[in-house]
């Protein structure tokens, strides 16, 4: 039989081990909240992306890598942004801007983001905005007039009141170079900037899908979800309503601007607003998705004998039109009076909802061009932006 001395300096040691092995598991798990395992990386899950081109979000389960695919046209540069909590690091496999979420202020350098954020009830995030006089929304004009929300002046942006404000993020976007460099400007003062590419997007529920960029800024995703996919329902349920229409009437838009008729290309979004609202659409078959400019003339011959004319500018009765040029009348659509203007929502400052609020629900403008194109098979509704000229 051993005697029971002897055991004692192993025992020691044993439980020196023990008291060891449960400092490291303690450590290991106080480190496993605060921080991201590098095998993290192998279980991003792409978040679902049925229409939008110009963003793509993996989830990583602590944190998101929003990653936006072009800037402007013409210009592939992207933009990655590492999207967590500030209690988790991010592991070192990964690069890009740390935006701490969920963000708690915003400055919105285009109307068309407030929507979006109005969807996600998180209007009180804003703090500033470009362009007091694009606004629609009344409650976020009226805060803009009482000095609670920041204009930072548009074309030209306020550098200095945005580095003041000093918001979780700067959304804004860019057409240009130019565009981009003022944008890059508050970067080189340690400003969050989001680049937001939503107006190249040609399709209609391929802008409404940005809700889901806003989800992830907002730690929102599962709502945004929600929201997108009842717009989607909503949208494609009209959609499949048009196409029971027997005829597709003909459709052309805008007028002369300068000299110049900028029609919506035949890959636009509006050109797919159209077509969806089952009607023809004289440029449908151009391959563009931007505006064409075209002379009088050749808009003239072309769409003469169209039954419809839509989008006149600012225009809110056919006098105006005739005072503004007499060749308007010699339209067939004029003489019909089957001229339709998006300008229901139309402001006193010409901020209109249509270019708002209109982003972020098509299903609101498609219920509107359905109901103007066959109003016998939707019928009995308030436009939501349109409005027949007289």
């Amino acid at each position: 039989m051993k005697k029971p001395g002897k055991e004692r300096p192993r025992n020691k040691m044993i439980n020196r081990l023990l008291l060891v092995s449960i400092l490291f598991f303690l450590i290991a798990c106080d480190s496993d909240i605060n921080s991201v395992d590098e095998s993290t990386e192998l279980l991003g899950r792409d978040i679902s992306i049925g229409y939008a081109k110009g963003f793509e979000i993996v989830d990583y389960k602590k944190f998101k890598k929003l990653t936006i695919k072009q800037s402007y046209k013409g210009n592939n540069q992207q933009f990655v942004y590492l999207l967590a909590s500030d209690s988790v690091k991010i592991p070192s496999t990964f690069s890009g801007e740390i935006i701490i979420t969920p963000i708690k202020s915003i400055a919105a350098l285009s109307a068309t983001y407030i929507p979006f954020i109005r969807l996600l009830h998180q209007t009180s995030s804003i703090v500033a905005i470009s362009g007091k006089n694009t606004i629609y929304d009344s409650t976020i004009y009226q805060l803009i007039q009482k000095g609670i929300i920041k204009d930072l002046g548009e074309p030209e942006l306020n550098i200095e009141q945005a580095i003041v404000l000093n918001p979780d993020v700067v959304m804004g976007f860019a057409i240009d170079a130019q565009g981009m460099s003022r944008l890059t400007e508050l970067k080189r003062f340690n400003q969050s900037v989001i680049i937001n590419a939503e107006y190249m997007e040609s399709s209609p529920l391929a802008k409404a899908e940005w809700i889901k960029v806003f989800g992830a800024l907002y730690d929102l995703d599962s709502l945004a979800k929600t929201i997108f996919q009842q717009i989607e329902k909503d949208y494609l349920q009209l959609k499949r309503l048009a196409e029971t229409a027997e005829e597709k009437p003909t459709v052309f838009t805008s007028v002369p601007w300068k000299g110049t008729w900028y029609v919506p290309g035949g890959k636009s979004f509006q050109a797919k607003l159209l077509k969806d609202a089952g009607a023809n659409y004289l440029w449908h078959n151009n391959p563009e998705s931007v505006s064409l400019p075209l002379d009088f003339e050749v808009v003239f011959a072309k769409a003469i004998d169209a039954d419809y004319w839509l989008n006149v500018s600012t225009f809110q009765s056919l006098t105006e039109m005739q005072l503004a040029d007499e060749r308007f009348t010699l339209f067939k659509a004029f003489k019909e009076k089957k001229v339709f203007n998006n300008t229901k929502t139309l402001t006193a400052y010409y901020g209109n909802d249509y270019w708002e609020t209109g982003a972020a629900r098509p299903d609101l403008i498609l219920s509107d061009l359905i109901q103007l194109f066959h109003p016998d098979i939707l019928k009995s509704q308030e436009f939501n932006y349109y409005e027949r000229l007289r």
